[in-house]
Parts: structure tokens; sequence; C-alpha cells
């Protein structure tokens, strides 16, 4: 879909959310605008990039943008921040270390350090930011991004409102089966472990053969988890 197409989207689906009434309606229109919002920030971004690397000459081009999904996050009263370990970083220009950010998101895109390009993007933000007041800052061997929250004072539990629905759902299971929280918990793994990839799985079972080597040899004391049944 055109990056037109998309604004377009963006504009109807506002119109309709002014006009909607039902909670549930609400929320699937915003859910609707939040992802069109999205796929119009990554349409903007490979633009950009593209368009760097067109003005800066064919080596560019020939570069691979290495995504990036580590980082640390914390906060104070007036902003979010977040930090992201990149070796050498500080040998970039400014202008090589750029964040773009919309209201509910942020993107950032580190050019040219050491031959490779480098992009994280964070999507959905549990609560809204302020555009214009948030900045970035080069260490040594790191990116500090500052968030300023629309509203000071208002406390962020976790960074996305994905991270959220996730802290529920684990929440919502541990409630059902309060009385035995071992059991819930190797239902959570349980369900981690089906649904997960290869990578997902190959990690939850070594932490699994871990825990009982540590029950199996006296490390833990109590109860521990008994099987993780047909896994």
């Amino acid at each position: 879909m055109s990056l037109e197409q998309l604004k377009s989207d963006v504009a109807e689906l506002a119109a309709f959310l002014q006009q909607a009434k039902g909670a549930r309606v609400k929320g699937v229109l915003t859910t609707a605008k939040a992802e069109a919002e999205r796929e119009i920030v990554n349409l903007e971004m490979k633009a950009k990039i593209a368009a760097d690397r067109k003005a800066t000459g064919p080596n560019d081009a020939k570069r691979y943008l290495h995504e990036l999904t580590d980082y640390g996050w914390d906060q104070s009263a007036k902003f979010v921040k977040l930090f992201i370990t990149l070796n050498g970083v500080q040998s970039c220009t400014e202008e090589n270390v750029t964040v773009t950010y919309t209201p509910n998101s942020l993107q950032l895109h580190v050019r040219d350090l050491q031959g490779k390009d480098f992009g994280l993007s964070v999507n959905n933000l549990l609560h809204s930011i302020n555009v214009e007041k948030s900045y970035r800052k080069i260490k040594t061997d790191m990116v500090a991004i500052y968030l300023k929250k629309a509203k000071e004072d208002e406390h962020w539990d976790v960074l996305t409102a994905i991270q959220k629905r996730l802290k529920q759902k684990q929440d919502s299971e541990l409630t059902k089966d309060g009385d035995n929280p071992e059991s819930a918990l190797v239902n959570i793994m349980k369900k981690m472990y089906n649904d997960g990839d290869s990578k997902t799985k190959q990690m939850i079972a070594k932490a699994w053969t871990e825990s009982q080597d540590k029950v199996k040899f006296g490390k833990e004391t109590g109860g521990g988890l008994d099987s993780f049944g047909d896994l």
C-alpha cells in the first residue's frame, strides 16, 4: 500500500473515531489507526534511508541494515529513557545518528558505523510522547533516547502496549490458578513452548533442565515444578 493511501486511511479512521460511541468500536478503530501509523513510519524511514544513501554515494546503497532488538529503559517524572548499546557509535557524526518520532513510536537509524547501518523500531508505545521535546544523545558505545512524556508524572509499567497486554495475560493465567502458582507457571511455560519458534523452545527446554538439575542436587528447597507434561 502506498504512503498516500495509508495517510488517507489514517485521516478516515480518525474521522470515524470522533463519531464512534461504543468502547469496542473505538478500540477496533484505534488499533487500526495505530497500525496504519506504524506502517507510515516504516515507509517514511525506508524512504529516508534510501534518499540518504543515494545522496551520499553508491557505496552506501550496498550496506545492509542490521536490525537492533536489545535495549534497556528507565523513566523519570518527565522522560522515558532508552539505552541502546552499540560499540563505537561515538565515532559517528551527528548527522549519521537520527531518530524519527511519532506520538506513539520511534525509529533509530545509525548510518555507516564501521561500514554497517543499524536500525531500531519501537512501535505502539504504552502512552503518548511529545515529539518536539524528545531527543537523543550519543555516548561512548551507546545511544540514549529521551522520550518526553505527554503527561508528566504518568508512570509507565512497561514500554509498549503489546508488552502490557502480554503482562495482563500472564497475570490472568496466574490468577486462574492462584492456589497453585507453580501449576500456573508450568501452564504458561507449556504455552510459550508450544507456540514458540525453535529458538524459543530451545531456551525454555534449557531453563527447565537447569532448574530440575538444581532441585536434584539440592540447590533449591521446597516444591519444584513437576513436569512439562506432553511438551
